[in-house]
């Protein structure tokens, strides 16, 4: 529980969940009971071979941490400030024993078929070696550079490496995250080969119409909507036009939005799908149907608006753009999108001051 920085126990026979190490202050600190332990942002756990103790990877410490499964303490294996728990800023990147050891926060850890503990070093961009008996780290692969270099371990190159897992034979299967691919570590055969796994098979992912929403969202109580027909082109541009009073403007510092989406989701490829509004009060905003069934647009817009010298308000609105089956060959639509803001009393409107 990297948030709450505490180790949870998760029972699969009755269902319940609850804290076992850690007691949520973010510190490291090593103690003899769960009670008198604390973990800074642990992001990496693993059994050891005799299920008697868990190796954490507690990254805001930057430390490989030894948890016991018994009575819930802690301590060190290597890394992190062993005198001055709430220090998290010794951090670096320099192998060698116990806490003389530097990291950076590290993120994946494993213990593998071997004994030996393989830990992501992600900011130092590595993949390093933790011998239990020694509590000696060693670097297996990465330069220490940012960067993507298959070859041999000790010249090939990552990006915030943060999982991996012991792949069978020798390999070690590596998340390298900001490179956005899978490595193999291959520790066979004497010097080290840090490899990209080949992916046979597999399809890429199909594109996105640029007006895809990963959830669609509800509309504010307060939202007033306006029913547009949008009637049946294939393609134009939605234009927003909102006018205030006079006397008012809109807000220069709080800056009127809008974001666009469409029923069913690729129904339209939208340009753009979100943006400002100007001061003027106007957006623009290019469709293309791309199926010729009927559809629908919902345009979000939040307007902030002033009145000089005296109060700042907010408006949400939404036009709901109604579309019937296109027709291949109509003339582009300019469908206007028109609102005339209508200012609320300041002595009952209960939202917030906004900067004018």
């Amino acid at each position: 529980m990297a948030g709450q920085h505490q180790i949870w126990k998760h029972n699969t026979l009755d269902g319940t969940t609850r804290a076992f190490s850690g007691d949520g202050y973010e510190r490291n600190l090593n103690g003899a009971s769960s009670a008198s332990t604390s973990f800074a942002q642990p992001s990496g756990i693993t059994l050891s071979p005799d299920l008697k103790e868990a190796y954490i990877a507690d990254s805001e410490s930057s430390s490989i941490r030894a948890l016991d499964l018994r009575t819930g303490g802690s301590r060190l294996l290597a890394g992190g400030d062993p005198f001055f728990s709430d220090n998290l800023f010794k951090f670096g990147d320099h192998d060698g024993v116990g806490s003389e050891v530097l990291l950076q926060h590290p993120l994946g850890v494993f213990c593998g078929n071997d004994g030996q503990i393989y830990l992501a070093d992600s900011y130092n961009h590595k993949i390093k070696k933790l011998d239990l008996a020694s509590r000696r780290v060693t670097t297996l692969a990465g330069t220490g550079k940012a960067g993507f270099k298959d070859g041999s371990a000790q010249d090939a190159q990552l990006s915030e490496p943060s999982g991996l897992v012991e792949a069978g034979n020798g390999r070690i299967f590596i998340a390298d995250t900001n490179n956005s691919i899978i490595r193999v570590l291959d520790l066979n055969n004497g010097e080290p080969r840090l490899l990209t796994l080949e992916l046979k098979g597999v399809q890429p992912p199909v594109p996105k119409s640029k007006s895809l929403r990963r959830l669609r969202r509800r509309s504010a109580a307060d939202t007033e909507t306006i029913v547009i027909d949008g009637g049946s082109s294939n393609e134009g541009k939605l234009c927003l036009k909102i006018s205030v009073p006079d006397g008012y403007h809109l807000s220069k510092e709080a800056q009127s939005k809008f974001s666009v989406e469409f029923e069913p989701e690729n129904a339209a490829l939208v340009d753009p799908v979100d943006g400002t509004i100007s001061k003027e009060g106007s957006a623009v905003i290019q469709f293309k149907r791309s199926s010729p069934s009927s559809s629908k647009s919902r345009i979000y817009c939040k307007v902030y608006y002033c009145k000089e010298d005296e109060v700042c308000l907010y408006q949400p609105l939404m036009f709901e753009v109604s579309f019937q089956e296109a027709i291949p060959d109509a003339a582009p639509a300019d469908i206007l999108l028109p609102y005339i803001v209508k200012p609320k009393s300041p002595t009952y409107n209960s939202q917030s001051p906004l900067p004018r």
